[in-house]
């Protein structure tokens, strides 16, 4: 009943900082949702959320070269505040945004096999379309729980720079009529959309910090997970810039026909031929099941790290031969089926989409906020407070903030009532169980052993 310990090296915590980022992915998802607000600015909010997401990236780093991850963001939330209150609202909002990033995949591979078959004269049955959502939901599910070397080594790491490498050409073949700077400036957009398109670009550039979850399971956790996340926002995080410049660039019809269009990049790719539309297509989907594929892994390990701190059943404690949580992995799966098919039914495909979107784009950055403002709390109760360790997190904190408070304001019904759902939920929990627990107490030292983060720092600080 426990997770495999120091089988990673930095290769593999750059494939899963990949996963989550899924560039490709993210242009035909997250990007292609934050268009419908934001239009052709679409390009700026994604620089803002590059430089949003280095800025955190940084925030982890000097998280992570202190004290290894045992499930998640919240451990480092717990370590700067000691409060299980917020360390377990950061907990439950992680297994939420990242099952709803799961299910906004899902929907999105459902349009673009059904936009991409349309394309070439091919209309998908309905049935087809559902088997295409059930895939998408069980395959992370299922393939999540293989061995986490060889799923990373073999399925992510190659998959996940091969588009990446597909977005930079797209890129280059947008040059040919020069670079449009103005493409960079936002323009008549009002300030709700335009937080509400930075929030949801965010979400997908921001996922190197993934690799954070692996922590038990890498060797020297201190120095790989921080590699493993910088390489991927370097090479995913520009990638995605570049890509969703040439999605605007490339486009010939008016910017407004633009925010309409249900998947630019095929109707893009199809003007140089169906072969290159359905490549696209084949890599997009292999992005978004890898994204999925992050992710699951992510918030599995939020549920199994919860149980181990008697703040969730202990039934998440149930690994399988390979050391992967097996029941935590089953229910992340249960919450993205729910939250998919909840959503589809109730508010249709399209709209579906994009209100899961945003509310999966509110989730992923409210976390974050207690975590920016941690960085210089930790670093004081370590002795170790700077100027650097100060601004820094100071600086990435009112970014975000901005952007989630914004798209609060915005938000519509239908948003509100699935995050009074999701908090409804989480309170229950708390009062139930995770009150009687100890959540975020649990940490990864250097010989990626599990112990009390007090215990922990203790050490640390009496070493110098």
């Amino acid at each position: 009943m426990t997770l495999s310990k120091a089988v990673l090296s930095f290769k593999e915590t750059y494939g899963q900082a990949m996963a989550v980022t899924a560039p490709l992915g993210s242009v035909v998802s997250t990007s292609t949702a934050a268009i419908v607000y934001a239009g052709d600015s679409v390009v700026f909010t994604t620089l803002l959320s590059l430089l949003a997401s280095a800025l955190w990236i940084y925030n982890l780093t000097l998280y992570s070269k202190k004290l290894a991850s045992a499930g998640g963001f919240y451990t480092f939330n717990f370590s700067a505040w000691r409060s299980k209150k917020l360390s377990f609202l950061e907990a439950l909002t992680e297994v939420f945004a990242y099952s709803m990033l799961n299910a906004v995949n899902a929907i999105t591979t459902y349009l673009i096999v059904s936009i991409g078959l349309s394309i070439i004269g091919i209309s998908l049955p309905l049935w087809v379309g559902a088997i295409v959502i059930a895939v998408s939901v069980m395959y992370p599910s299922l393939i999540s729980l293989t061995h986490i070397k060889k799923l990373m080594s073999y399925v992510i790491t190659v998959s996940a720079t091969a588009e990446a490498a597909l977005l930079i050409g797209i890129f280059i073949l947008s040059l040919h009529g020069g670079f449009h700077y103005n493409y960079v400036i936002p323009k008549d957009v009002n300030m709700g959309n335009l937080a509400t398109a930075f929030v949801l670009t965010t979400v997908s550039i921001s996922g190197a910090g993934a690799a954070t979850y692996l922590g038990e399971e890498t060797k020297e956790p201190l120095k790989n997970v921080s590699r493993g996340m910088w390489l991927a926002l370097l090479i995913g995080g520009i990638s995605m810039f570049l890509g969703t410049y040439a999605l605007v660039a490339l486009w010939n019809g008016s910017l407004t026909s633009l925010a309409n269009s249900p998947q630019p990049l095929l109707y893009e790719m199809m003007t140089y031929g169906p072969l290159f539309m359905l490549i696209a297509l084949v890599l997009s989907i292999n992005s978004l099941l890898s994204s999925n594929i992050g992710t699951t892994i992510g918030a599995s390990r939020v549920l199994f790290n919860l149980a181990r701190e008697d703040a969730a059943p202990k039934i998440f404690l149930r690994t399988n031969k390979n050391g992967e949580p097996v029941i935590a992995t089953i229910t992340i799966a249960l919450i993205t089926t729910v939250v998919t098919i909840g959503s589809v039914f109730t508010l249709g495909l399209v709209t579906a989409f994009t209100e899961v979107s945003a509310v999966t784009g509110i989730l992923w950055l409210l976390g974050r906020l207690f975590d920016g403002i941690g960085v210089p709390v930790l670093y004081w109760r370590i002795r170790e407070l700077s100027f650097i360790s100060l601004m820094i997190p100071v600086a990435a904190t009112g970014i975000n903030l901005w952007g989630d408070i914004t798209s609060i304001i915005s938000m519509d019904l239908n948003q509100a009532i699935i995050l009074g759902i999701i908090l409804m939920i989480t309170l229950v929990w708390y009062v139930k169980k995770a009150r009687f627990g100890r959540p975020g107490r649990l940490v990864v030292n250097e010989q990626n052993e599990v112990m009390d983060v007090d215990e922990y720092l203790k050490r640390k600080v009496s070493a110098k």
